[in-house]
């Protein structure tokens, strides 16, 4: 797992980390160290925490983010975007929105 790379990338301490996730400081030094593995709920936890996939967690994604795909691989941008946390993903969302109002917007004259 990469708990000690994303935790350090984010200048945050294991006892912070513990706190934000309900967690003893042991508990958390037991996953970061590998001496023990947390459960599917916990995993979940720790992604949504550090804003990331499970996979990247598990070093199963070579990228933190999870977005970084190639543009013409719809189904890659989809996949990606409903393993984002809820929050980011209603963020995503509302972006999205804005932007295709915009684009139907007629456009400005800006002449006067």
């Amino acid at each position: 797992m990469r708990l000690k790379e994303i935790r350090k990338s984010k200048n945050i301490s294991q006892e912070q980390a513990a706190n934000a996730l309900g967690i003893s400081v042991r508990a958390y030094q037991n996953y970061e160290y590998e001496q023990r593995e947390p459960n599917i709920e916990m995993i979940n936890k720790l992604a949504d925490f550090y804003g990331v996939t499970t996979d990247y967690l598990l070093g199963r994604e070579p990228l933190q983010n999870p977005l970084a795909v190639c543009e013409k691989d719809e189904a890659a941008v989809i996949e990606k975007y409903l393993s984002l946390p809820s929050e980011t993903r209603k963020c995503t969302l509302n972006v999205l929105r804005q932007l295709g109002e915009t684009m139907q917007a007629p456009p400005q004259d800006n002449k006067k």
